[in-house]
């Protein structure tokens, strides 16, 4: 098995484990993952993605990645062919992930701060190891999927709170009730996207203008509004033709507990079901207890366990709250 550096490769070299990797992700996740393969192929192209590949001789049969953020590496596909996963490779391919990006400088001169991976997007749970012997920080999460089949029953808002369509003026609104509910989270601690205002809302521009989570779903995502403004908001998208994916759902903290989180998601859910969808999905870290029980409590179940991981380097620090 050779593992060599993935710029080496062009879409033609990569295009039959793409395909592969493609079909892998919709059986699994329930995840059209053409769009993402396809700005993979892109970047091949160009010769941008950093990443390593391994082939058996005759083609390539894993792979992984990164993307370049300001200040930040975040890790992308594990993905290893039907017949090698579970071999160690995947962890091969991490671990040689790793070292170049945690290195003084990665092949382009850059030099990272800070290192994160939801491992969704792996086919081998052990590669958590290779996160754990680096120094990285960590938490369960889980990808759950509920089953559209049964009608949705949708509470009020309540009386001094109305839900509306999402706008585009909305967006800055919606960024700070993001950022606003996340502080001091298990979530902003390990994901970057989260821990200031500027970053939450290019992640909500990613979410609405950029098809960042599937492609963007007006129809399901909704504000709260009160007198004082927006108060909640969920985003939604649509992650294949049959499932609906809730990207984001977030209330300011003085009006939680309240029931609103439930009565956004369950209008997402809704909409969903009244354009035809046959499933809805989400992501959640497992140490959000409030939240978790909520989905449960509606009927998801677990699709599949990954983890969140990040990374820091010295003297910085992932301060994961207890």
């Amino acid at each position: 098995m050779r593992i060599r550096p993935l710029a080496d490769l062009a879409y033609r070299d990569m295009r039959v484990l793409l395909q592969e990797e493609a079909d892998h992700w919709q059986d699994e996740l329930l995840w059209d993952f053409k769009e993402v393969s396809g700005a993979v192929a892109t970047s091949l192209d160009r010769g941008d993605l950093v990443g390593r590949v391994a082939d058996d001789g005759l083609r390539p049969v894993g792979y992984a990645f990164y993307l370049r953020e300001t200040g930040r590496a975040v890790v992308g596909s594990v993905y290893a062919s039907e017949g090698h996963r579970g071999t160690g490779l995947e962890e091969k391919l991490v671990e040689d992930l790793l070292s170049e990006a945690m290195g003084a400088e990665d092949p382009r001169g850059v030099t990272f701060d800070r290192i994160e991976c939801q491992t969704l997007f792996s086919t081998a749970p052990s590669v958590t190891r290779c996160f754990q012997r680096n120094g990285f920080k960590g938490r369960p999460r889980h990808y759950m999927v509920l089953d559209l089949a049964r009608p949705v029953v949708v509470p009020p808002a309540g009386v001094d709170v109305r839900l509306r369509h999402l706008r585009r003026e909305d967006l800055d609104a919606v960024a700070s009730v993001v950022h606003e509910s996340h502080l001091g989270s298990v979530d902003a601690a390990l994901n970057l996207t989260y821990a200031t205002p500027v970053h939450c809302r290019a992640f909500v521009d990613t979410l609405v203008l950029r098809a960042g989570c599937g492609r963007f779903d007006p129809d399901s995502s909704l504000v709260a509004e009160s007198a004082d403004g927006i108060v909640g908001a969920v985003l939604g998208s649509r992650l294949s033709r049959d499932n609906g994916h809730i990207c984001q759902v977030s209330v300011r903290r003085d009006m939680q507990r309240a029931g609103l989180g439930s009565t956004l998601v369950l209008r997402a859910l809704d909409s969903f079901r009244r354009q035809g969808l046959r499933w809805a999905s989400l992501s959640v870290t497992v140490d959000n207890e409030r939240a978790h029980r909520l989905y449960r409590q509606l009927g998801f179940s677990l699709r599949k366990e990954f983890a969140a991981w990040a990374w820091a380097r010295p003297p910085l620090r992932v301060e994961v709250p207890w």
